[in-house]
């Protein structure tokens, strides 16, 4: 009598386990979202290059514009930077003729401002410039 209860308990312990290993491996395992898109950049430009990209920018912004607050410049290149990078890849820069670059860099640093409603921001004049 004594062989049959512990026959069966084990019996019972086993399948909690592996109704439990079976749970917890489930709810690890996580699906993707559908909705999940492919990262729109190219992933292989270098830092320095966007580093170069993103300090012509800001400086051009900073020259042009010196009432807005740096964090607007900021957000306005990290866009244009973006744009470039869903355009082109690293090597295509070099592939494509300085007036085409120019046009596009207008056009995306257009965008940037629609996009972040930066035309419609008032800025009051800088103080020390009254």
């Amino acid at each position: 009598m004594i062989k049959r209860v512990s026959t069966a308990v084990l019996i019972v312990l086993v399948g909690v386990g592996v109704i439990t290993m079976i749970v917890a491996l489930t709810a690890c395992s996580t699906p993707q979202p559908t909705d999940h898109k492919p990262h729109p950049y190219s992933g292989d430009h270098k830092v320095s290059q966007l580093r170069g990209m993103f300090s012509v920018c800001l400086q051009t912004r900073m020259r042009a514009m010196p009432a807005f607050p740096a964090p607007m410049h900021f957000s306005h290149c990290d866009c244009v930077v973006d744009k470039s990078r869903e355009k082109y890849s690293s090597g295509d820069y070099s592939k494509v003729s300085s007036a085409e670059l120019e046009v596009f860099f207008r056009d995306a640093s257009i965008e940037c401002n629609i996009e972040q409603k930066m035309l419609e921001t008032k800025v009051k004049p800088d103080p020390a410039s009254v």
